[in-house]
């Protein structure tokens, strides 16, 4: 059996923001086959001998890939380079259409499904998380109330309406300080650790819906979202005299 490419296009998502990451191929909304990554090894080593193994398994090429969706942040450093860095090389090889999908959106996404409010939290180091709170109506449909930012555990969770939904992988690192601000409560509830971390399944959700939409990423916008510089960068900017 053939598939239309025009209304079935073969379609890379990847997420690779977190201590594991994913890929999966898809036809169109149709998930083909997903592979999440080690997180003991590098996503650098593994992840183009996966995406090679997982075409192969289709029958494909990574060349015949006329999607890519990914992550784009904040997250990892080093994931979101790597995510990119594939996404625009087989951009230029191959012509691929591309999406950047929020990563704190995608986590939110795995909150369960009586959540109204939901506030996502990933580690920044030095007492704060990269946070955003989003808001969820009746018809399942998320908007942000608070937008990404950087933020002490309090300030994302402050003046939220109850209960507030916590989940991100942020929360290993701050549990003391979330606490603090209410988390474990029956105000603020913090979440089961697997609906933590980003996955490619919701990556290609969101993807799809943005490309049916029309909402491509330009390849010169498809850039990792940072919401801080890496440290090494905020080190060689402070000694030359830049701003942050």
């Amino acid at each position: 059996m053939t598939t239309d490419p025009i209304t079935h296009p073969r379609i890379l998502a990847l997420d690779t923001t977190g201590r594991a990451g994913s890929l999966l191929l898809a036809e169109g909304p149709h998930v083909r086959i997903v592979h999440a990554l080690d997180p003991q090894r590098r996503h650098a080593v593994e992840l183009m001998p996966a995406l090679a193994e997982l075409c192969q398994q289709l029958g494909w090429t990574p060349g015949s890939l006329q999607h890519i969706y990914i992550a784009q942040g904040p997250g990892s450093f080093t994931g979101l380079r790597i995510a990119v860095a594939v996404a625009r090389a087989l951009h230029l090889a191959t012509g691929c259409k591309l999406v950047g999908v929020p990563s704190l959106e995608v986590i939110a996404h795995n909150a369960p499904a009586a959540a109204r409010t939901i506030a996502v939290a990933l580690d920044a180091k030095r007492g704060q998380v990269f946070g955003a709170v989003f808001t969820r109506n009746d018809a399942g449909a998320l908007t942000i109330s608070k937008p990404p930012a950087l933020y002490t555990p309090a300030e994302l969770l402050a003046d939220l309406p109850a209960p507030v939904y916590v989940l991100g992988e942020g929360i290993d690192y701050h549990r003391p300080a979330l606490q603090a601000a209410g988390m474990g409560t029956a105000t603020i509830i913090e979440t089961d650790s697997a609906l933590w971390p980003g996955r490619a399944e919701l990556v290609h959700q969101l993807g799809w819906q943005r490309a049916c939409r029309g909402e491509w990423t330009a390849p010169e916008a498809l850039l990792p979202i940072y919401i801080r510089l890496p440290e090494a960068e905020e080190v060689w900017r402070k000694k030359h005299g830049l701003a942050l």
